[in-house]
């Protein structure tokens, strides 16, 4: 079942989102990629509990930045 919904987004997202053929698909599948990341974070708290991120240095954060943004330089 599907439901009509109406979304204002900024012009960069909206371009981009008529772009791929299919707004409301890729709409939907982001939000499920948002869902499936809420849902390994909330994992990753059940198994190593709460503040577990606390232990994540910045060069980790910087190395994971690099990995998952094709416009930096992966040293």
């Amino acid at each position: 079942m599907t439901k009509r919904i109406t979304i204002s987004l900024p012009d960069d997202l909206a371009d981009e989102a008529q772009r791929s053929g299919n707004a409301s698909g890729y709409i939907a599948e982001a939000l499920r990629e948002q869902r499936r990341i809420r849902e390994g974070m909330a994992a990753l708290e059940r198994l190593w509990g709460p503040g577990w991120q606390d232990d994540i240095t910045e060069a980790d954060t910087e190395r994971a930045n690099r990995l998952f943004d094709p416009a930096r330089e992966v040293a």
